[in-house]
């Protein structure tokens, strides 16, 4: 008898210990630093959950695929990757059909877009405010990050393998669209979004306008979730502001005002 306690006690000491030890592991660190292991191993993670999200949203909401929309969408990502030497190619662009007011980026280089979000934003310049945030979040590595901290790079294996339950996916995705990252992640996504536009020769004055109306107390936070699930600061419009740099005074126009008009016009339709 003693003998069986001594060694269900061993092995509870052997268990909790191990536990103990990888609890110690900054994991997050290793996915951070060590470039071989990101490349070879998170990287494959990293294009199956892409893949695996992109058909989970889109089966819940259809792509836009209207020429002119998809066109103007995309000549103002290309204008703000130009500008800021941004692999245009490596990105993947979609704009759903949507009435949440939101925009995040996926797994794999992939920037997700409602219609929703366009029909609040009073200007191409509004809207390209926050393309430069989430193309920050992309450029600093922010989602595979926040989802390595979030669910653990074991968990993430497990659902691309078809180890775990699929509704995990969906699980998965609204991490990513609403409560992905920590405050300073939100913080360097908008300094860098700001110097993104600010680059292309966007104005970003009408992003801290368009800001301020979200973050009027008599707005239902619900009607903008793209702000409402960010972690900002109530003062995050004159945060913004601050940060323009007063150097910067030659904007040029996103779009013409009438291909603008138009844009508003099909997504109005969809």
């Amino acid at each position: 008898m003693n003998k069986v306690i001594s060694r269900g006690t061993i092995l509870l000491c052997v268990f909790f210990g191990g536990w103990f030890l990888l609890q110690q592991v900054n994991w997050l660190g290793i996915f951070k630093i060590n470039p071989l292991i990101r490349n070879e191993y998170v990287k494959k993670i990293e294009v199956k959950l892409g893949e695996m999200m992109f058909k989970d949203f889109t089966s819940r909401n259809s792509v836009v695929d209207d020429s002119l929309a998809v066109a103007t969408i995309d000549s103002m990502v290309t204008k703000i990757c130009d500008a800021n030497n941004i692999d245009r190619k490596e990105l993947k662009v979609y704009l759903l059909d949507s009435e949440e007011v939101n925009a995040f980026a996926l797994p794999n280089h992939q920037l997700m877009i409602y219609t929703g979000l366009v029909k609040k934003t009073s200007s191409p310049e509004a809207l390209c405010g926050v393309i430069g945030h989430e193309l920050a979040h992309i450029e600093k590595d922010h989602v595979m990050q926040s989802l390595v901290r979030e669910l653990g790079i074991g968990t993430l294996f497990a659902i691309i393998s078809g180890r775990s339950d699929l509704s995990m996916i969906t699980e998965v995705g609204r991490i990513v669209s609403s409560s992905a990252f920590n405050r300073n992640m939100e913080k360097e996504a908008d300094l860098v979004g700001l110097t993104y536009i600010q680059n292309a020769k966007i104005d970003p004055k009408p992003f801290a306008e368009f800001i301020g109306v979200i973050d009027d107390r008599n707005t239902p936070p619900s009607a903008f979730k793209w702000v409402s699930t960010h972690p900002f600061p109530k003062d995050r419009k004159e945060y913004l502001l601050q940060n323009i740099s007063k150097q910067r005074t030659n904007y040029k126009p996103v779009i013409s005002s009438s291909t603008w008009e138009t844009f508003k016009e099909i997504i109005e339709e969809e």
